[in-house]
């Protein structure tokens, strides 16, 4: 099976690319925030840009309400149990053992745990399903997308968006996360304290190729 990983780490501002190709193993990009050789043909091209401080973070409103007294109910209230939430599917199973896993990882280097956001995830999950169905393996997306675009369209705010692990070929979780932290680029962007939210996204080609996004912000 192939064995590809990649990561792209570009912040407010858009600063330096660069691209590179290895000479052996599998297909690479990572953010490494200052030029690296260009690209061989028929490799990725990747993106990488330096980090800038994070925007300041604001505070949470406040909320209240207040029950209001209201007069019996003439019938009694329904006692029908609802139903049990559905069990997460093995697809979204996979994607919350990555950040389990990366939260040690960031544990033992002094980091706090980012949190899991469903709008990064959104977009993380939107992005491997595009790579795995059009066959495609790049943090810029065929038609010029940036990460930063698809996570801001999916909601995250803007200026929020921090930096872009994907990789492909790797079975599962614990694979995946251990192929990230063996490349310098894919690790920084695991250890980088200063984010603070995380989204992964999982989905299979036809020939059931695993896709993987993870997708970072400041917020």
């Amino acid at each position: 099976m192939a064995l590809a990983l990649a990561a792209c780490l570009v912040v407010t501002i858009y600063a330096l690319f660069a691209t590179f190709a290895p000479k052996t193993g599998p297909l690479d990009e990572a953010a490494a925030g200052v030029p690296e050789a260009s690209a061989s043909a028929g490799s990725a091209a990747p993106l990488a840009s330096g980090a800038t401080p994070a925007p300041a973070g604001s505070a949470v409103p406040a909320v209240s309400g207040s029950a209001a007294a209201s007069k019996a109910p003439s019938k009694a209230p329904s006692t029908a149990a609802s139903k049990a939430p559905a069990a997460p599917d093995k697809t979204t199973l996979a994607e919350n053992k990555v950040i389990d896993l990366i939260n040690v990882e960031r544990g033992k280097a002094g980091c706090g745990k980012l949190r899991n956001d469903a709008r990064l995830q959104k977009a993380a999950r939107a992005y491997s399903t595009r790579m795995a169905k059009e066959n495609f393996f790049s943090h810029t997306s065929p038609d010029g997308g940036t990460f930063v675009q698809r996570i801001e369209a999916a909601g995250y705010p803007h200026g929020g968006a921090s930096a872009e692990n994907i990789a492909y070929g790797y079975a599962d979780a614990q694979a995946v996360v251990d192929g990230w932290m063996n490349s310098e680029g894919h690790r920084k962007n695991i250890l980088n304290c200063s984010y603070k939210a995380v989204g992964v996204g999982l989905a299979y080609n036809s020939k059931n190729t695993p896709y993987w996004t993870q997708d970072f912000g400041f917020i």
